[in-house]
């Protein structure tokens, strides 16, 4: 890195990209020079560097104030970017990085969360959908060969569960109630949401599950919530209930999901995500009756997921150099 870039004191911004992710989970030039229009007060102030696959990663991190990624080498960034204020990470979870041991004292590191709703908010009302018609149970058959004339209710009065009324949650929650149904949920505080009917906290959820014709999770994966979902809990579920994960597949116990669909306990269940993820061909719930897997693709927006992500950290930005609190900050020691 030349010494002009060393001396250069605008707020330095490096794009660590990586090319074994997928398209939709790397910044490309024409989304940021878009981001950078839109944003002109911050745009003024920066300078970014890219990078792939760590090729300038140590002569960047010399100088680089904030960091955007979602792959990098974690275990060594505290010796690696001793100025670095700033990791904005590409996901709004970040159970991948777990244990968070490895955090700088002086690096904030900050997530995505919300830019998810619109897409993640319209694939979950679309689970609750296709599950009350018993899509699940009638693919099934279609893979059978059976002709099985399954013919079910109104969504309209029934009751979700959502596990989790954080951004994508509340959007949930929102379409759920413009569909007529009841609606109860768990956050951490346990305060009070807009769409959601009752709002307790987590020591709630086996009072709740017997309430619950769907149960729908967005909770964060930490050591707390791994296998929050299992036989004992699925027991509590009322028979011909359903469950929708599109947040993490550690959530619930493959295991224990496959026995409550194969005695017929659950009615249906669709997981866009699972644990391990992605699966071996050899995974034994592939072939789960009444059971609908996508490959964790329901919650991101092909278009818009890294131009409202680049919205979310320029507003950010501008809130350091405004001397205004940031938004999207990691728990280090609630690990999200």
């Amino acid at each position: 890195m030349s010494s002009q870039a060393d001396n250069d004191q605008r707020f330095h911004v490096h794009i660590e990209n990586a090319s074994v992710m997928m398209p939709v989970f790397r910044v490309h030039q024409h989304e940021y020079d878009s981001a950078l229009q839109r944003h002109p007060d911050v745009a003024s102030r920066i300078r970014t560097t890219w990078g792939m696959d760590q090729d300038i990663y140590a002569e960047s991190m010399r100088t680089a104030d904030a960091m955007i990624s979602y792959r990098f080498p974690k275990e060594t960034l505290g010796k690696d970017a001793l100025k670095l204020k700033y990791l904005q990470i590409l996901g709004a979870g970040v159970d991948y990085l777990l244990p968070l041991d490895w955090v700088p004292r002086h690096v904030t590191m900050l997530t995505n969360s919300g830019v998810h709703v619109p897409k993640a908010a319209q694939s979950a009302i679309m689970s609750l959908l296709m599950l009350n018609t018993r899509i699940p149970q009638l693919s099934w058959c279609h893979r059978e060969r059976k002709w099985n004339r399954v013919f079910t209710t109104n969504i309209a009065g029934k009751t979700v569960l959502i596990v989790g009324v954080g951004a994508i949650g509340g959007g949930a929650a929102e379409h759920a109630k413009h569909f007529g149904m009841k609606v109860l949920g768990i956050r951490r505080s346990a305060e009070p949401h807009a769409h959601v009917d009752e709002m307790h906290g987590p020591e709630a959820l086996h009072a709740l599950l017997p309430r619950a014709d769907f149960v729908l999770l967005n909770t964060a994966l930490t050591p707390e919530t791994r296998f929050m979902i299992g036989d004992k809990e699925f027991g509590l579920m009322k028979k011909g209930a359903a469950l929708v994960n599109m947040s993490r597949g550690g959530l619930v116990d493959p295991a224990a999901l496959d026995r409550a669909l194969r005695t017929e306990h659950l009615s249906g269940a669709m997981i866009d995500v699972t644990y391990p993820e992605p699966p071996p061909a050899d995974w034994p719930y592939w072939d789960t009756p009444n059971l609908i897997i996508t490959p964790h693709v329901l919650s991101d927006d092909l278009e818009a997921y890294i131009p409202r992500t680049l919205d979310l950290f320029f507003s950010n930005l501008r809130r350091h150099f405004n001397g205004e609190p940031l938004t999207n900050i990691v728990d280090v020691g609630r690990s999200y």
